[in-house]
C-alpha cells in the first residue's frame, strides 16, 4: 500500500510538471507564425535558408567585399529552406523545426537515462528539466528561427546510436561507434560550437575501448570528407573564409556571464552526489563525467563572444539533466539510509532541489509571459505590419536592423548589421558601407532604435555615425525608425 501511494504521488508531480510545460509553450506556440521577429537572427537565418535553396540568386557564402556574411555550417540551411519553401515562409518553417528539435533532446534525453541503467522516472525527470529549464530561463530560444537546437537533436540522436538501449555487450561491435561518429560530425554541420559531447565520446572512448574509438574516429572522419568535400565543391573557399575565419569580438568579462549560467543549473549539480558513476554500465559514469565537465567549460569559455547567448548552455543543461535522471534512478532503486534520512526524503528532497529555481522563478515569469510578454507581440503585430509595409513601398533597397522586417516585406538583404559591425570593430575597415551611403545606393536604412539626437542610437553607434552623415532623414513608421537620404 505504501509503495501504491508513492506511485500515486509520483503520477501526480508528472502531471503537474506536464501541466507546467503545456502552459510555458502555449504562448510560443501561439504566436509561431507571428510577423513579429524574435530576434535579430530569425530575417538572418531565413534568407540563408532561401539562398539554399536557390529561391535567392546570391551565394551562401558571401565574398567578404559585401556586407552579409555568413558563419554558419550549411546544413540547417537546406533543411529549413525546403520545409520553408513547403509552408511559405522560412522563419515560421524555423520556429516550428526548433521547437520540435527541442522536444527531440528532451525525449532523447530520456533515452539516454535508460541506456545509461536508469529508470523510466529518472528518464521523465531528464526530459521535463530540458523543457522547463529551456521554457523559464532560456525563453528566448524556444521556437525561435535558430539552428542551435536542430544542430543539438542531431548530435544527440548519434548519442542514441552510440549507446543503443545499453545491454548490447561490447556497444554491439564496430559499426555502432561508427555509425554514431559519422552522425556526430552531420550535427556538426548544423552548428558548429557543440563541441563538448563529441570531445567527451572520444576521451571516453580512448579510456575505455581503444578499438571503438578507432572505429568512433573513422565515422567521424568519413563524416567530414563527405560532407566537408561537398561543402567546399560547392562553395569553395569562401565557405572556410565564412565559418572558419568570421570576425567576432571577444570580451573576458563575458566569462562571468558564462559562470552565472552555469550557477542557475546549480540544482541539477547537486545531484552529481547520488549518481552511482561506477557501477553504470559500460563505464558510461566515466563519459558523462566528461560530458557535463566539458560542456560546462564550453558554456563559459563560449559566452565571451559578443552575441554568443545562452544557446551555450545548452550542452551543459543537457548533461546536468542526464545526471539529475540517473541521480533519481539510483534513489529508487536504493532502499536503506543515507545517515538517518529516509531514502524516499533525500529522493525529494533532490528532485525538489532540481525544480528549486524554476518554481522560485514562475510566480515571476508566468505573469511576464502571459502578461508582459504575450501583450506586447499582440500590440506589436499591428505596428510591425506598419512598418512592413512601408518597407515593401520603398523603392530600392533597404538595410534592416531586424532582418525580419526585411524579409517580410519581400526586400534583397543587402546588409547584416550585427555581423558587419563585428567586422568593422575588429578590422576598422567600413569603406564597402560608406561608399554605399556615399552613392546612396541603398534607399533607406531601417532601425528599432531611437533617433531624437546621435547618441540616442542603442546599438551598432560605429555605423549609424557613418549612416547618419548622408542619410537625415528620420521617420518613426510603426515599430521602427525609417533612416532616408
Amino acid at each position: 500500500m505504501e509503495n501504491m501511494n508513492f506511485n500515486v504521488k509520483k503520477s501526480i508531480w508528472l502531471y503537474v510538471a506536464i501541466l507546467s510545460i503545456f502552459i510555458l509553450l502555449v504562448p510560443h506556440v501561439a504566436f509561431i507564425t507571428a510577423h513579429v521577429s524574435l530576434s535579430s537572427n530569425e530575417g538572418w537565418n531565413a534568407y540563408l535558408a532561401r539562398r539554399a535553396i536557390g529561391l535567392d540568386h546570391a551565394p551562401l557564402y558571401p565574398p567578404a567585399e559585401q556586407m552579409v556574411f555568413n558563419n554558419y555550417p550549411p546544413s540547417s540551411f537546406y533543411v529549413v529552406g525546403l520545409f520553408g519553401w513547403l509552408l511559405g515562409d522560412m522563419i515560421v518553417a524555423g520556429r516550428i523545426i526548433s521547437l520540435l528539435a527541442l522536444l527531440f533532446c528532451a525525449w532523447a534525453a530520456g533515452r539516454i537515462v535508460l541506456a545509461c541503467g536508469g529508470t523510466l522516472g529518472g528518464a521523465w525527470l531528464a526530459g521535463l528539466l530540458i523543457v522547463l529549464y529551456s521554457a523559464v530561463f532560456y525563453s528566448d530560444y524556444v521556437a525561435m528561427d535558430d539552428p542551435q537546437w536542430l544542430g543539438q537533436a542531431v548530435i544527440m540522436a548519434g548519442f542514441m546510436l552510440l549507446l543503443g538501449n545499453g545491454r548490447e555487450p561490447g556497444r554491439a561491435g564496430a559499426w555502432r561507434p561508427f555509425c554514431a561518429g559519422f552522425v556526430v560530425v552531420a550535427g556538426l554541420t548544423f552548428k558548429h560550437n557543440i563541441l563538448a559531447l563529441p570531445v567527451a565520446v572520444l576521451v571516453w572512448l580512448l579510456l575505455t575501448d581503444w578499438r571503438h574509438a578507432v572505429s568512433w574516429m573513422g565515422g567521424c572522419l568519413v563524416s567530414l570528407c563527405l560532407l566537408g568535400g561537398l561543402y567546399y565543391s560547392s562553395f569553395g573557399p569562401d565557405f572556410i573564409q565564412g565559418v572558419f575565419g568570421h570576425k567576432r569580438v571577444f570580451y573576458v568579462h563575458g566569462m562571468l556571464k558564462g559562470l552565472g549560467n552555469v550557477l542557475g543549473l546549480g540544482g541539477m549539480m547537486v545531484s552529481c552526489a547520488f549518481v552511482p558513476w561506477r557501477r553504470l554500465p559500460h563505464r558510461s559514469g566515466l563519459l558523462l563525467g566528461l560530458y557535463l565537465l566539458l560542456a560546462v567549460a564550453s558554456a563559459i569559455v563560449q559566452r565571451t563572444g559578443a552575441g554568443v547567448s545562452h544557446n551555450a548552455c545548452f550542452e551543459a543543461l543537457i548533461a546536468a539533466a542526464l545526471c539529475a535522471g540517473l541521480a533519481m534512478s539510483r534513489l529508487v532503486t536504493t532502499g536503506g539510509t543515507v545517515g538517518r534520512v529516509p531514502m524516499r526524503a533525500v529522493l525529494v528532497g533532490m528532485v525538489g532541489l532540481n525544480l528549486l529555481p524554476v518554481v522560485v522563478s514562475l510566480p515571476v515569469y508566468l505573469p511576464y509571459l502571459y502578461r508582459s510578454n504575450v501583450t506586447g507581440i499582440v500590440h506589436s503585430l499591428a505596428a510591425s505590419d506598419e512598418t512592413i509595409a512601408a518597407v515593401r513601398a520603398i523603392d530600392g533597397d533597404v538595410a534592416c536592423e531586424t532582418l525580419a522586417l526585411c524579409y517580410w516585406a519581400h526586400k534583397p538583404v543587402v546588409m547584416d548589421f550585427f555581423n558587419y559591425s563585428q567586422h568593422v570593430a575588429v578590422t576598422h575597415d567600413a569603406m564597402v558601407l560608406e561608399r554605399a551611403v556615399d552613392r546612396h545606393d541603398i534607399a533607406a536604412f531601417v532601425s528599432n532604435s531611437r533617433f531624437d539626437t546621435q547618441e540616442d542610437v542603442w546599438e551598432f553607434l560605429s555605423l549609424w555615425r557613418i549612416i547618419r552623415a548622408r542619410y537625415t532623414h528620420v521617420r518613426q513608421q510603426g515599430a521602427a525608425y525609417i533612416v532616408t537620404p
